[in-house]
C-alpha cells in the first residue's frame, strides 16, 4: 500500500479530517497534537475498521459520520489491513498481525522455533519433576513461589537454584512423596509458634552436639552420615 487518504467527519469528535499519507516516501508517520485534540479519537476510528463495526460521535450521535478511509486506487482498506497497537493493554498479545508488523519472516520463524522449544523443555522439566516427587501439584507455581515469593516468576527461581543444584552432591529426600512434607495440614503446623519454638531448640541442640563431638563435622560427617554408612553394613 502506498498512500492511504482519510476523510473523516464527526468520528469520536473530530469535526472534520482529511489527509493524504504518501507511504511511498517514508514507511511510517508521526502524529502529534495536544491533549484531548484528535489522536485518541483518530486510533478509535481505525479500531472500528480493524473490528469491522461503523463509527460515531459519542458525545453528538445524531450527527451523520463520515469514515472514507481509501488506499492509492481509491478502495476502502478492509480489516485486514489495520492494527490498532493500544497502549499498556496487557491483554495485547502474540497474533499474526503483531509479528507480521514487528518482525521479519525469517526472525518471527526463529523466534516462534525457540518459544516452542523453550515450552517443550519446560513441560518435561515439570512433568519429571511431577514423576519424582509423586504429586500432582502445580510445580510450575510451586517452584516460583518458594524462591521467589512470586508463583510466576518460575524462570527466575530456576536461576536462583541452579548453582545450588550444580553443587548438591546428593539428594536424601528424593524419594520422599512431595506431598507428604508439603501437606496443607503440616504446612499449619509448621507455621505455628509453638512448634517453631521446638524446632528451632532441636536444632541448636543439634549444633551443639556436632561441634562437641570428636568425629562428627557439620557438612562433613554428621548423624545423618553415620545412620547412612551403619545402614549399608559398613560400621
Amino acid at each position: 500500500m502506498d498512500r492511504v487518504t482519510i476523510d473523516l467527519e464527526n468520528c469520536y469528535g473530530i469535526k472534520r479530517l482529511s489527509k493524504e499519507f504518501d507511504f511511498s516516501k517514508t514507511r511510517a508517520y508521526a502524529i502529534y497534537a495536544p491533549n484531548g485534540a484528535m489522536k485518541t479519537s483518530l486510533a478509535h476510528t481505525f479500531q472500528d475498521i480493524a473490528s469491522d463495526r461503523p463509527s460515531s460521535d459519542r458525545i453528538f450521535p445524531k450527527r451523520v459520520t463520515v469514515r472514507k478511509v481509501t488506499d492509492e486506487t481509491g478502495n476502502e482498506i478492509t480489516a485486514a489491513q489495520v492494527l490498532v497497537v493500544e497502549p499498556y493493554n496487557d491483554d495485547f498479545g502474540d497474533s499474526k498481525k503483531t509479528c507480521a508488523l514487528l518482525l521479519d519472516p525469517v526472525l518471527k520463524k526463529e523466534i516462534t522455533t525457540l518459544y516452542a522449544q523453550a515450552d517443550e523443555a519446560k513441560d518435561n522439566l515439570l512433568g519429571a519433576v511431577k514423576k519424582q516427587a509423586q504429586s500432582k501439584k502445580d510445580f510450575e507455581s510451586e517452584i516460583a513461589f518458594a524462591f521467589t515469593s512470586d508463583n510466576n516468576e518460575f524462570e527466575l527461581a530456576l536461576g536462583r537454584i541452579k548453582t545450588e543444584l550444580e553443587n548438591q552432591k546428593d539428594a536424601p529426600f528424593a524419594e520422599v512423596p512431595y506431598d507428604k512434607i508439603f501437606d496443607e495440614k503440616i504446612v499449619e503446623a509448621l507455621d505455628t509458634k509453638d512448634l517453631k519454638d521446638i524446632i528451632e531448640d532441636y536444632v541448636k541442640q543439634y549444633n551443639e552436639l556436632l561441634a562437641a563431638s570428636t568425629f562428627f563435622k557439620k557438612g562433613i560427617f554428621d548423624y545423618y552420615n553415620a545412620a547412612q554408612t551403619d545402614s549399608k553394613g559398613s560400621c
